[in-house]
């Protein structure tokens, strides 16, 4: 995350480039580590602790899930640093003469995502008792789906937890509802990506970015 938010906030490469290089080259590295073998053998306390384990009743992946969600939307809401993200994601030119410092806050933005992605492979890791340097793969799509349905504009500056974690649960029970009825995976990517077209084409109409 820090590598991604210095390569795009302070040399001004592309975010899709950037992150899609540093992709590569990470996914290279693992491949690399492992020579391209899952590594088997994680110690049982990761799954039962983190999978099989609940909380007052309440599965731990859930409350895991939970607690990113409260601390995000309060880190989003109720701070100053979260603010500003807002200010810059709207209009960064705006924000750059009123003062903030630009680059310090979209590096911060990519160190937080990379956090929350970190957690998310370590709950995926646990779940699936193997680590993996694909593992997951499929998870981006999904990802991009659950935002752009939740309400947050690709292009910064609107969106908000609530939202997106209603998107995500629309693109699970969506995923699930697939599988339960049988719906060939090639076709399931086929609807994902479809949806990603028609409610990126919606945010841009209902803007008037056309």
């Amino acid at each position: 995350g820090l590598f991604n938010g210095f390569v795009v906030a302070f040399l001004k490469v592309n975010p899709f480039i950037a992150t899609l290089g540093s992709m590569s080259i990470a996914l290279g590295v693992a491949l690399t580590a492992s020579n391209g073998i899952p590594v088997s053998g994680l110690p049982d306390e990761l799954t039962s602790v983190l999978v099989q384990s609940r909380f007052f009743g309440v599965p731990m992946p859930i409350v895991v899930a939970t607690l990113v969600c409260a601390v995000s939307w309060l880190i989003l809401n109720r701070t100053v640093f979260g603010r500003n993200l807002y200010i810059i994601g709207a209009n960064p030119r705006a924000a750059f003469v009123a003062g903030l410092r630009t680059r310090y806050y979209l590096m911060m933005a990519y160190v937080v995502a990379s956090t929350l992605v970190g957690i998310g492979a370590i709950m995926l890791t646990a779940r699936v008792g193997t680590g993996a340097p694909t593992l997951g793969g499929g998870l981006m799509i999904q990802s991009i789906v659950a935002a752009v349905i939740g309400g947050v504009s690709l292009r910064g500056g609107h969106g908000g937890v609530k939202n997106a974690f209603l998107g995500a649960l629309t693109v699970t029970v969506l995923s699930n509802g697939m599988n339960l009825t049988r719906v060939d995976g090639y076709i399931q990517m086929i609807v994902l990506g479809s949806i990603v077209i028609l409610a990126v084409a919606a945010e841009m109409y209902r803007s008037g970015t056309r």
